[in-house]
């Protein structure tokens, strides 16, 4: 039996708890967790992020569906111009 794909809506938002960032969609269903070391002491080699690389990371990962309707918008562009190219190319062939 085929489910279909859950929704999650935008906009998608990031909030900070000690130790995580939480990105969740507008009815706050959380979709990701960042987890990061609070401070310098805490970091040893290889085993937690820092406060700002977790922070670049959950911003990214908000952005998605602005890049992703974006990226939608493009694509609509890109086949217009290719539709209106090949009606063109009908004429001079």
């Amino acid at each position: 039996m085929m489910h279909e794909p859950r929704r999650f809506f935008a906009p998608w938002r990031v909030v900070e708890f000690e130790g995580a960032f939480r990105v969740e969609d507008a009815a706050a269903l959380p979709l990701a967790f960042v987890y990061f070391a609070a401070g310098a002491g805490c970091r040893s080699a290889g085993a937690a992020m820092s406060r700002d690389e977790a922070e670049r990371i959950v911003l990214n990962v908000a952005a998605l569906p602005d890049l992703r309707a974006r990226l939608d918008e493009v694509e609509q562009e890109r086949d217009a111009w290719r539709a209106e190219a090949e009606r063109l190319a009908r004429f001079v062939a």
